[in-house]
């Protein structure tokens, strides 16, 4: 290939790193009221209000506005953690704290659920079920329900919010096959796994509180801790998830109320806990008092899976899950299996939030359980799943990336001089959607150079290999055009 041929990556975020007029700003604290670190954040409000601090623009050092404002640093940290949480601004580790400015509502880290893509796009960003016969499995079980007028009936009346009985044993026997024990009084039914996990925070922690995760972790958990206004903790990973000397000492410096963890197929990173990691973590837990929400949502066949968080410790875990990623996202059905003792509390937030899950979609869930169409589902989507990791092995097997044998993702670990937010807009050029690293970090925590990729999302295996030999070929160019990292 030539030169001329070779990939230019278009700069379209003109750099200005060196020239912004935001890392001059010199505010004054006389006017505010209250704690500094809060007078900080109302002047930098007041700023972009007035139009003296704009989108973009770099605030100064934490140790030179300390400087200025004759205050510690400590205080300027704090100050620019509350602008933070109001999304005023924005800290980039390595690069410095960024304004978002008046603009900051268009600012979504939220992973995007696009309508069907273009014939030239291939969306390789959403952890979907691989498109199968579902839609004719639905239509058969809609005519079976049909039959039965009492049935429907009762699926149009209120309920506890637990959920109907027969649901909740529908989930034992699908638990049972995946290898896991539990009580059906101990169920709760709720709109899917991210509703289940939020509902569990909704219940058991109190605003201000703390919990910790993975410094890389599902970007729908890091936006409920924001909602909900609670302080969330990024902890050190390797290879094996969670590090527990990282645990022990977060646990005796900031006594955090939860761990949210996804120990058997960790998202973004693809990783899966060992059973030693599994019981070091739960031991800590324990000894602390640290209650644990374990995300069990990823596809995983029996075969593949050790023994849950909650089948180690069900007095200490929470543990959340779905039917998403089995049989079909649409159907919105997840639960919550929870100890006794916190099973009340978490049945009123869910409650207070919708009083009840849709029954009728909780009834569908039930008969493919029951009818054996759930596993066929599960055995049909496993041998696919197998098939389009074996492509992802031969065509990236050159490049670092982590898969497991039933992970719908992978994690794709970038070569120098690549960097990910560069690599995902140059890969968006050449029609190919990802999620940069970025997504992922809790807080500041320093995201590393790698993307997340999906493998399932295409509707046809030729989709599929067309998306990542556009990905080898990126990699392998030699001379790349690199561009200096985002500032939103």
């Amino acid at each position: 290939m030539n030169q001329a041929e070779q990939p230019l990556i278009e700069n379209r975020h003109s750099d200005k790193l060196n020239n912004r007029p935001g890392s001059g700003w010199q505010p004054s604290l006389s006017r505010f009221s209250g704690p500094k670190y809060k007078a900080l954040a109302d002047a930098i409000e007041v700023a972009i209000t007035e139009g003296r601090l704009n989108n973009g623009e770099r605030l100064p050092t934490h140790r030179a506005l300390a400087d200025q404002l004759g205050v510690t640093i400590g205080t300027i940290t704090r100050g620019y953690a509350e602008a933070e949480r109001r999304r005023l601004v924005v800290a980039r580790v390595g690069s410095g704290t960024f304004v978002l400015g008046k603009t900051w509502e268009n600012r979504d880290f939220s992973i995007p659920v696009s309508k069907k893509a273009e014939d030239d796009v291939i969306d390789l960003t959403l952890s979907l079920t691989v498109p199968a016969r579902k839609e004719q499995v639905l239509a058969k079980t809609l005519l079976t329900l049909a039959q039965n007028g009492s049935s429907l009936s009762e699926l149009l009346d209120y309920h506890p919010e637990t959920g109907l009985p027969r649901h909740r044993q529908a989930i034992v026997r699908w638990l049972r096959y995946h290898g896991m024990e539990a009580d059906a009084e101990n169920i709760l039914i709720t709109s899917g796994g991210q509703h289940a996990t939020v509902m569990t925070l909704q219940g058991l922690l109190h605003h201000n509180d703390t919990v910790a995760s993975d410094e890389l972790t599902y970007p729908g958990f890091i936006n409920a801790t924001r909602q909900l206004q609670l302080k969330h903790l990024g902890l050190p990973m390797d290879d094996d998830g969670l590090i527990p000397s990282g645990l022990e000492a977060c646990c005796q410096q900031h006594r955090p109320r939860l761990l949210y963890l996804m120990p058997s197929l960790q998202n973004p990173t693809a990783s899966v806990m060992p059973l030693k990691r599994r019981q070091e973590i739960i031991a800590i837990s324990k000894r602390y008092n640290l209650l644990i929400i374990e995300d069990d949502v990823q596809f995983i066949s029996p075969e593949n899976r050790l023994p849950s968080l909650y089948s180690l410790a069900p007095e200490q875990v929470i543990y959340v899950s779905s039917f998403a990623k089995h049989l079909a996202g649409g159907l919105r059905v997840g639960f919550i299996v929870s100890p006794v003792d916190l099973h009340h509390k978490i049945a009123m937030a869910l409650r207070s939030n919708c009083w009840i899950t849709p029954p009728l979609m909780a009834e569908v869930a039930r008969e493919w359980i029951d009818s054996g169409e759930a596993w066929q589902l599960i055995a049909w989507q496993r041998e696919e799943i197998s098939q389009r990791r074996q492509l992802l092995q031969e065509i990236l097997s050159d490049f670092d990336v982590v898969s497991q044998p039933h992970s719908f993702h992978g994690w794709l670990k970038l070569p120098a001089p690549w960097r990910a937010e560069t690599f995902v807009r140059h890969m968006d050029d050449k029609g190919v959607k990802l999620l940069p690293s970025e997504l992922f970090a809790v807080g500041s925590t320093a995201a590393p150079q790698a993307v997340r990729l999906c493998i399932s999302t295409p509707d046809s295996r030729e989709k599929l290999r067309t998306a990542l030999e556009r990905i080898k070929d990126a990699l392998s160019y030699e001379s790349i055009d690199i561009i200096r990292p985002m500032v939103f």
